[in-house]
């Protein structure tokens, strides 16, 4: 089952991604420089095949692109461009370590991971997955693209939502309905309760048409109108590919008030990486339980925990200065 935070890709939101070309001609930078001649590239979350179209002029022998979404469009596109021959397509949940149908006598040179959600709460196990096919399927000292994820933390009051005010009106959205039809309708209540804060996680209507991206998308921000930081930003879990092996977030995570306030959560932002440089930074947001009041010095302690990973809902201590 998908996760909250999933996001369901359609043909509106691949049109999107590939109309932001800034962050497109990152990718592709990133890719034509990972790719080597005779490569056998593994694309993981292929969604239209741009990256294996990239790979496959760059220099690749073949590709395979894999896919828990239908492909016909992707195959349609390599078909358009005449490398319909050099790529094998696989519809397959990679969550499942599951290649069916591909030749496996060969590993993969290349492995193309762009299957982030931009939220840690759910890009961890991404990364894990991301390990575990390198591990399983590809060649010791594979190229990997993105190589690194860092995720930094940033104390904040956002202005423009606060969890308190609607889960009090989904309460007396409870009341109204009760009074109005004579049923108890409190379990469709608890379930927006439950799925609120994942929801307001992500930037609200980022563009008025939705297949047509604003001027930049290298970066995804708040507006900072809407949002006031209460810490700087705090460097709080590194992937890096390279590494023998996968780490998960700590379990707690700390974030040091330079400013008083109100913190009523955290601001994550999300950079995906090759060899050091950012390809795309994307910001999400996570509510505390409670609104904190804090004053300079004080110290933070966020809990990585299962509840959050669940409901985005942050549990949070104070150490006073």
């Amino acid at each position: 089952m998908p996760s909250l935070a999933d996001i369901s890709f359609n043909a509106m939101l691949h049109l999107r991604l590939l109309l932001s070309i800034d962050r497109g001609h990152n990718v592709q930078r990133a890719v034509q420089a990972a790719t080597r001649a005779g490569d056998r590239v593994l694309d993981a979350g292929t969604g239209t095949g741009l990256l294996s179209l990239v790979a496959l002029t760059a220099g690749a022998d073949s590709a395979v692109a894999v896919d828990h979404h239908p492909l016909q469009v992707a195959r349609a596109i390599a078909e358009k461009n005449g490398l319909a021959d050099r790529i094998q397509f696989v519809e397959a949940d990679l969550m499942r370590l599951d290649l069916p149908g591909v030749d496996l006598s060969r590993r993969f040179d290349l492995l193309l991971s762009f299957i982030y959600n931009n939220h840690p709460m759910i890009d961890e196990a991404r990364s894990r997955m991301v390990f575990e096919l390198r591990d399983r399927y590809c060649v010791p000292g594979a190229r990997i693209v993105p190589s690194a994820i860092r995720y930094t933390a940033t104390g904040c009051e956002r202005t423009d939502w606060d969890l308190h005010t609607d889960l009090a009106d989904l309460d007396d959205a409870a009341v109204t309905l009760q009074a109005c039809y004579g049923f108890d309708f409190q379990p469709i209540v608890d379930v927006m309760k439950q799925e609120i804060a994942v929801k307001r996680s992500r930037l609200v209507q980022p563009s008025r048409m939705n297949w047509r991206p604003t001027a930049s998308m290298a970066a995804s921000r708040f507006d900072r109108n809407d949002l006031r930081k209460l810490t700087r930003s705090t460097e709080v879990y590194h992937v890096d590919y390279g590494a023998p092996a996968f780490e998960p977030m700590p379990a707690v995570a700390s974030v040091r008030a330079d400013a008083p306030g109100r913190m009523t959560g955290v601001m994550w932002a999300q950079e995906l990486l090759y060899e050091g440089v950012p390809l795309w930074t994307s910001e999400r947001f996570s509510p505390f339980a409670g609104a904190l009041s804090v004053a300079p010095g004080d110290l933070v302690d966020l809990q990585i925990n299962s509840g959050w990973r669940a409901y985005n809902v942050l549990d949070a201590d104070i150490r006073r200065a």
